[in-house]
C-alpha cells in the first residue's frame, strides 16, 4: 500500500529521518515546518531518493490553524488524502517557574498540545476513512515533569493527554494512534555513533516510527518508550 504521511515539525535531526525513511518505503510525504529552503531541499532529496516515494515541502507556522487546513488541502491537491500523521514539533524555553515569561508559556502550549490538535483535527476525516495512523512525538517529560523546564513540560503532558483520547476516540474506527516516549537526547546530524551509545539514534526512531504504521490493527501499541541503555544520560520513565 503507498501511504500519504504528513510529518509535521520537520528539522535536520528526527523529523528528516522520518521523511526519509518513509519516501524510502514509498510513501508520498508532505514536509510541515517554519523553515522554507531546508524543507525544499529535503523536498527533493526524497524525489530523488532510492525509493519510489516523493517530498512536498509545505513552509506553514503550525500555531495557525486555519494555514494547517489550507496545508492538509494542499497535500489532498497535490498527493491525495492522507492516511498517515506524525506530529514532531515543539518549542520552549527551558526556564522555571519564576523565569518563564507568560509568552514564552503560551509559545510552549502552541507549538504543543495546540498544533498538535489542529494537524489532527485536520488529518481526522482523511486518516479514519483509510483506518490509518497518527503518532505523536514525545518526551520523557510527556510522563514525568521536569525542574527548570515548566514549558517543555506543560508541552508534552498535553501532546500525551491528546494522544491518549484520540487513541479511545479514533481506535474503534481502526486507527492506530500512538504516542512515542524519546527517553535521552537525539544524536545531532552529521555527528557519529559514539560506543557504548549515549544518545538516540534518529534513523533507528524513524525505523520504529515506520513500526507503527505498518504494525497489525488487531494488536495496536499505543505507549512506545526509546531509550538509548544505562551508558547515556537517561532518565528511566
Amino acid at each position: 500500500m503507498t501511504h500519504t504521511a504528513v510529518v509535521a515539525g520537520v528539522g535536520p535531526g528526527l523529523g528528516a529521518a522520518v521523511a526519509r525513511r518513509f519516501a524510502s518505503e514509498g510513501c508520498r510525504v508532505a514536509l510541515l515546518a517554519r523553515t522554507d529552503s531546508f524543507l525544499r531541499e529535503l523536498a527533493a532529496d526524497l524525489d530523488e531518493g532510492d525509493g519510489e516515494g516523493a517530498g512536498l515541502a509545505i513552509p506553514i507556522d503550525l500555531t495557525d490553524a486555519s494555514a494547517v487546513d489550507a496545508a492538509f488541502e494542499t497535500v489532498r491537491e497535490r498527493f491525495g488524502a492522507p492516511d498517515v500523521l506524525v506530529y514532531n514539533a515543539s518549542g520552549a524555553a527551558w526556564k522555571g517557574l519564576t523565569d518563564i515569561s507568560l509568552d514564552e508559556f503560551d509559545e510552549a502550549l502552541a507549538a504543543g498540545p495546540r498544533g498538535a490538535f489542529c494537524c489532527a483535527r485536520a488529518a481526522a476525516t482523511d486518516v479514519t476513512d483509510a483506518g490509518g495512523t497518527m503518532i505523536f512525538t514525545g518526551a520523557t517529560t510527556a510522563v514525568r515533569g521536569k525542574g527548570g523546564a515548566v514549558g517543555f513540560s506543560a508541552a508534552k503532558f498535553g501532546v500525551r493527554g491528546l494522544a491518549q483520547s484520540l487513541a479511545r476516540e479514533l481506535g474503534p474506527d481502526g486507527v492506530h494512534v500512538a504516542h512515542v516516549v524519546l527517553d535521552g537526547t537525539i544524536r545531532p546530524p552529521n555527528t557519529s555513533a559514539s560506543d557504548p551509545p549515549t544518545s538516540l539514534d534518529p534513523a533507528a526512531i524513524a525505523a520504529t516510527y515506520w513500526d507503527l504504521v505498518e504494525s497489525d490493527r488487531a494488536t495496536m501499541p499505543f505507549e512506545v518508550h526509546l531509550t538509548n541503555g544505562p551508558s547515556g544520560a537517561i532518565e528511566f520513565v
